[in-house]
């Protein structure tokens, strides 16, 4: 990654750029500047990332922009902000096998546990990755509401995981590797730290000292909360979760955007149906219906997290040629982390799987405290 001083002469800072602006002329947005400076990523000779950076209701942004192809309409009578983080980080979590071995259960797996997970141990203090992603999201938002006309309706959704992170024992419960009472503990700690981001979310969006000039809804994603009730109830009985049931769960929600999901398409694994959630959350935001006032849905997200808004379009894309009358408009504005994990020969890292923890050693040997400097670069 390297920073530019010359945003107008790269060609892909260039076409961010644009979509920057078209982006803000759908939002009615009058307060936007592009500043002349950038970041950009490489990921290898011809595949680079542009993150033009932002002014916007007096911060600035280093953003990545995705704009929906073949846009159904010319402006947004309303517009719905959906933003998410994670829970917790592979270092805020521990999951011990019997010889000790922590099985990393944030961590992709395609294999259940080797050996019985007996201990699960959380550190009560929220992660670096959870604080500086909900700060610097909810910065992005606060920045929107002060600049999106006041006539415009503007929604907020928080879509937090919850049951997609109760799924992630569920082959270590088929195959007896985690007992009742662990994973009944497990989806407690969940529950308690979604409840916290959420709060810490709301807290920074409507910081004191920081009018955004409106008021809106803010709401969180409760589409698969039915799912995570029935997974909580199977366990409690000493039961394990069926893919099969768990589809009938959510087929009997009532759930509109469930429905029409199921019109196309079918989950085969619990890890597929945990991300169906997601999907669902932008399909909901997005959502436009023949004869009734346009709607966007405008995703506000980390960078790291730009491949879901691809697979949510390609979706989209088949729901709308399927279901004449309908349309999905959908955006997203990915934030640049501004601090990350780096190496000596090795790429960027997400904070999310390479968890520093929350001291750091500068040059001159002084300790850091890598919260309260994230405090202050988001509280300036």
């Amino acid at each position: 990654m390297f920073h530019t001083t010359n945003a107008a002469g790269n060609n892909p800072l260039r076409r961010a750029a644009d979509k920057m602006r078209e982006l803000a002329d759908l939002l009615g947005v009058r307060d936007l500047t592009l500043r002349p400076d950038a970041y950009i990523e490489v990921f290898g000779r011809d595949s680079t990332v542009a993150h033009p950076q932002i002014e916007m209701g007096g911060d600035v942004f280093p953003v990545h922009v995705k704009t929906s192809k073949n846009r159904p309409f010319e402006g947004a009578a309303r517009v719905n902000i959906v933003s998410g983080v994670c829970l917790f980080s592979d270092r805020r979590l521990r999951t011990l096998d019997v010889t000790g071995r922590d099985v990393r259960l944030l961590q992709p797996k395609t294999q259940p546990p080797m050996e019985k997970i007996v201990s699960l141990r959380v550190d009560d203090r929220m992660s670096l990755y959870e604080y500086e992603s909900s700060l610097r999201q909810m910065a992005l938002v606060r920045g929107l509401l002060a600049s999106i006309p006041a006539s415009t309706p503007v929604s907020v959704t928080l879509d937090l995981p919850r049951a997609q992170y109760y799924l992630f024992l569920v082959d270590a419960l088929k195959c007896g590797m985690v007992g009742t009472d662990l994973a009944l503990a497990w989806f407690d700690e969940v529950d308690l730290r979604r409840r916290r981001v959420a709060e810490l979310m709301v807290d920074e969006i409507s910081r004191p000292g920081l009018r955004t000039g409106r008021s809106c809804p803010i709401q969180l994603a409760t589409a698969f909360d039915d799912l995570a009730d029935h997974v909580r109830s199977v366990v409690s009985s000493d039961g394990v979760p069926e893919i099969e049931d768990c589809v009938a769960v959510l087929d009997t929600s009532g759930d509109d955007m469930w429905d029409l999901l199921r019109t196309t398409w079918t989950p085969r694994t619990f890890h597929d149906l945990g991300y169906a959630g997601y999907t669902i959350e932008k399909m909901r935001a997005s959502l436009n219906v023949e004869g009734k006032p346009p709607e966007l849905g405008l995703m506000v997200d980390s960078a790291s997290e730009g491949r879901g808004h691809s697979a949510a379009e390609s979706v989209q894309r088949d729901l709308a040629r399927r279901h004449p009358g309908l349309s999905f408009a959908m955006a997203g504005l990915y934030s640049l982390e501004k601090l990350m994990v780096a190496g000596d020969s090795r790429p960027l890292r997400s904070l999310y799987f390479n968890d520093p923890g929350t001291v750091a050693v500068d040059t001159t040997g002084t300790e850091v405290d890598l919260i309260r400097a994230t405090y202050e670069l988001y509280h300036h």
